[in-house]
């Protein structure tokens, strides 16, 4: 239900968290994005480096080796947002999935078997994405609102709310989590490369 009419303005819904909603707002973090595209461009630049060293003639045998478990590593890791989404979604008790929520003046009213009120002072960002509101409290613990659950004059209504009493912080791009995955990144390559190299020698290549 949606009260619009007057102000305070209030709107109000329920829903139960599907672990597809908690996949969708961990996908739209930025460092999701960052972490899909250093993937690909390691599934690129591993591609490139074997056909030139195919075509300078080197051993194909271990160059095939070594860049098929190099592509798999890329490609299994690079994104992480199912594996991280199935993880939180089952450490939910069941009773804490079924959420109602009421937006108005004074914050955010969450019910999943304690009610608990988030003053919007508390709010440090909110991302309005295609499917989802993330609604954060701090840079590590969000709110996933599903717009599944809300008409469209709740989605209009909620995005007037927020842009009266949130001042959004900007999410660092470089996080420690991004540092250990580009540094594990980079020492696998260094040493399946440093492999490579070794067998290439030792053939006498």
């Amino acid at each position: 239900m949606t009260q619009a009419t007057g102000d305070p303005q209030v709107v109000e819904f329920d829903f139960e968290l599907q672990l597809s909603d908690v996949h969708r707002g961990l996908t739209v973090l930025p460092r999701a994005r960052v972490s899909r595209w250093f993937g690909w461009i390691g599934v690129l630049a591993v591609l490139a480096i074997i056909a030139w060293r195919w075509h300078e003639g080197r051993d194909q045998t271990t160059l095939l080796v070594v860049g098929a478990l190099l592509v798999t590593f890329f490609l299994l890791g690079r994104d992480p947002t199912k594996r991280i989404a199935k993880r939180i979604f089952e450490a939910l008790p069941t009773e804490a999935r079924k959420v109602a929520m009421r937006l108005d003046e004074s914050g955010i009213q969450v019910d999943s078997g304690d009610a608990q009120l988030l003053e919007w002072k508390n709010v440090t960002r909110v991302i309005d994405a295609r499917e989802t509101f993330l609604i954060f409290a701090s840079r590590t613990n969000a709110q996933i609102v599903p717009k599944r659950a809300m008409t469209a004059g709740q989605v209009r209504a909620t995005r007037d709310i927020i842009a009266r009493h949130v001042v959004t912080q900007r999410e660092p791009w470089v996080t420690p989590a991004l540092v250990r995955r580009v540094l594990i990144y980079t020492l696998i390559f260094a040493a399946l490369w440093l492999m490579y190299t070794y067998q290439k020698h030792r053939g006498g290549g």
